[in-house]
């Protein structure tokens, strides 16, 4: 195990905060139409990939030795599942101003479907079914990491506070990033673990070949959920006649002009951590500045409120 990988005695814990944004405007983030659909693009993919992660994840706990690893997934599924939950109701917030999301959010669930333990249908063997296994589990970790570098962004860059934006769906957004460095090393871990310690050389491989599937993948759905919706909102039209190449640009300056987006270029210069053989996504984050953030949540403050009375 990595020296670092954990806090002492620290267990991830599900928080079953919830959100109400009935109150919450279009624009969440108030007069940048660019920076709030960029990020209502997560409510679009999240729930269905976060889903399918815990599937895998469950699917991996039989093979899973350590207690304490054992103990990291089943915090991290409970977590992710309700990460999925809470930006289903941000979806009905979508619905609730016009966005017509659900074709696309089927297309979604449909391809993840492909992905699950007979991928494209197909029945695997035992062996090939194990390998395949790693392979998700794998393709979460790819993910995580990138979670884990949105998720460092939002604790150090605070860019929703300071009255710029709606203070629930910040909330929602905060929360659920600063869970994500909580929880950033558990994929990982788990992937490591499934691979074993004699092929260690094999798994380092493995891994690149599937960042290199994963960091297209993830820029081309983050970019499409982004455009479906800039394309449904006048104030925004123009952004949906953007090229891949021009969007991903505007990433950038909109970073330099109000820090509400993380660039996209930052997030591919962070590969350069992941190519190492010594790399673990512990190094990546704070965890203490993670649960400092978590527990100034308004929705946790709530839900800690709830369970005193």
């Amino acid at each position: 195990m990595h020296p670092k990988q954990r806090l002492e005695n620290h267990y991830l814990e599900q928080r079953r905060v919830q959100f109400d944004f009935s109150q919450t405007p279009e624009h969440w983030i108030y007069n940048n139409p660019f920076a709030t659909h960029l990020i209502n693009a997560v409510h679009l993919i999240l729930p269905v990939g976060e889903l399918w992660m815990c599937r895998a994840f469950n699917e991996a706990l039989p093979y899973v030795k350590d207690e304490k690893l054992r103990a990291d997934v089943k915090g991290f599924v409970h977590q992710e599942a309700h990460h999925a939950s809470a930006h289903k109701v941000a979806q009905d917030y979508l619905r609730h101003y016009g966005y017509k999301i659900d074709d696309f959010i089927a297309a979604l669930d449909t391809i993840s479907k492909q992905l699950n333990t007979a991928p494209l249908g197909l029945a695997l063997p035992q062996n090939l079914a194990y390998r395949w296994l790693t392979v998700r589990v794998g393709i979460a970790a790819a993910v995580e990491h990138f979670t884990t570098m949105l998720g460092t962004w939002c604790l150090d860059d605070q860019p929703w506070q300071n009255k710029t934006a709606d203070e629930m769906m910040s909330d929602l957004m905060t929360w659920h990033l600063a869970e994500e460095v909580e929880h950033r090393s558990v994929a990982f871990d788990l992937y490591m673990h499934l691979c074993g310690e004699d092929n260690k050389t094999f798994a380092y491989l493995q891994r690149q070949m599937i960042m290199m599937g994963v960091a297209p993948g993830f820029t081309l759905a983050i970019y499409q959920c982004f455009k479906k919706l800039a394309q449904q909102d006048t104030q925004a039209q123009r952004y949906s006649q953007y090229g891949l190449l021009r969007s991903l640009g505007q990433t950038a300056i909109e970073n330099a002009r109000s820090k509400q987006v993380p660039s996209f270029f930052s997030m591919i210069f962070s590969l350069r951590h992941w190519v190492k053989p010594s790399y673990h996504p512990y190094d990546e984050g704070d965890t203490l500045k993670a649960l400092e953030v978590i527990n100034n949540s308004a929705a946790v403050k709530a839900l800690t409120r709830l369970r005193v009375c």
